[in-house]
């Protein structure tokens, strides 16, 4: 497995220009297992890095998100965004804690597979957002 790139590398890698407000938004949502709101990351990164402009939060998630860096997810009506790795893969997503949980397409193969057999349907693997309960909330 190849070492993760540091965000200057990761914003060049897709075009991006490695502002200080991309570095530091993509640095923030790094490691995260539950997708942010922009008002949740403008608020992280006031109280970290000094000020920052919501505007300006929102214009570095929508390239980060357009870039294909950052996924988003509708939480509770809100856009909420969340880094992925960049290998495919499916989202699995508590409806409890809000955690985000990545899945191997291989994983989900045979399902859509069925699925195709027996409705016609073909869905499109490279985003398929499954919500339920997970495995730590459905113990407690």
């Amino acid at each position: 497995m190849p070492a993760p790139l540091v965000p200057d590398a990761q914003l060049r890698v897709v075009g991006l220009t490695p502002t200080a407000q991309r570095r530091a938004v993509l640095a923030l949502l790094t490691g995260r297992s539950r997708p942010l709101t922009a008002q949740q990351v403008h608020a992280e990164l006031t109280s970290t890095v000094g000020h920052i402009g919501l505007t300006t939060v929102y214009r570095a998630l929508h390239s980060l998100a357009d870039a294909g860096l950052l996924h988003t997810f509708d939480l509770d009506g809100q856009r909420a965004y969340r880094h992925c790795g960049t290998a495919r893969h499916q989202h699995l997503i508590c409806t409890r804690c809000e955690a985000v949980i990545e899945c191997p397409p291989e994983v989900v193969m045979s399902w859509l597979t069925e699925l195709h057999r027996h409705t016609g349907f073909t869905p499109h693997p490279d985003r398929l957002d499954v919500r339920g309960i997970c495995a730590t909330c459905a113990s407690t």
